[in-house]
């Protein structure tokens, strides 16, 4: 047990996470996630796993904006990470990305042609993404809503709206016939009242 001890205080190695990053021709300038890390050929050490945003450039070439991704091997996945790291000696994973410039056009259709390309990459990329998200419905937006005062349900109308067409507001008198004076009651003749002016009824 205390070799063991031993071993994690001064024996233990560390894992050095590389990338590679190559271009064909060699000294463009690369980004990744927006930081500028090197020319090509160069290595890049990283602290995590994941996809990055790359952007190549050279001049007289056409820029690469792409995503990438530096993936773990199995040995540094979490659980076998532990046991890389008691061995006593620097262990590194490497990811290798190479890249292939286009030399920079002044063509107007060829330059059309690759924005169109690129637009049709990022279109397809949002739709992935969208397809692999939840989508939320407004039925589930309005089973979240309840009164401020808590006494609501989900669904339920917001106070102060107006009553739905054709239910009644029990608080309101029934409908009258638009001809009818008003106190009449329905059915009643207007014209047979005693009270009524001269001309009314003839």
């Amino acid at each position: 047990m205390m070799l063991f001890g031993v071993i994690l205080v001064f024996g233990a190695g560390c894992v050095r996470r590389v990338v590679q990053i190559t271009s064909d021709p060699d000294g463009a300038v690369v980004w990744m996630n927006d930081r500028e890390v090197g020319s090509t050929p160069c290595e890049v050490e990283i602290l995590h796993y994941g996809k990055y945003d790359v952007r190549v450039e050279k001049p007289g070439w056409e820029p690469v904006m792409t995503g990438r991704s530096a993936n773990a091997p199995i040995w540094d996945l979490p659980g076998p990470d532990f046991f890389a790291e008691l061995v006593p000696a620097e262990i590194e994973s490497r990811n290798v990305w190479h890249f292939q410039l286009v030399v920079e056009s002044d063509d107007a259709d060829a330059v059309l042609l690759r924005a169109e390309v690129a637009r049709d990459k990022v279109a397809a990329e949002l739709a992935r993404t969208g397809a692999d998200s939840t989508d939320t419905t407004s039925r589930e937006l309005a089973e979240e809503v309840d009164a401020e005062d808590g006494t609501g349900t989900p669904g339920a109308a917001v106070e102060g709206a107006p009553a739905p067409v054709g239910i009644a507001d029990p608080g309101l008198p029934e409908a009258t016939d638009p001809g009818l004076d008003p106190g009449a009651e329905p059915g009643e003749d207007p014209s047979m009242d005693p009270s009524a002016g001269p001309g009314r009824g003839f």
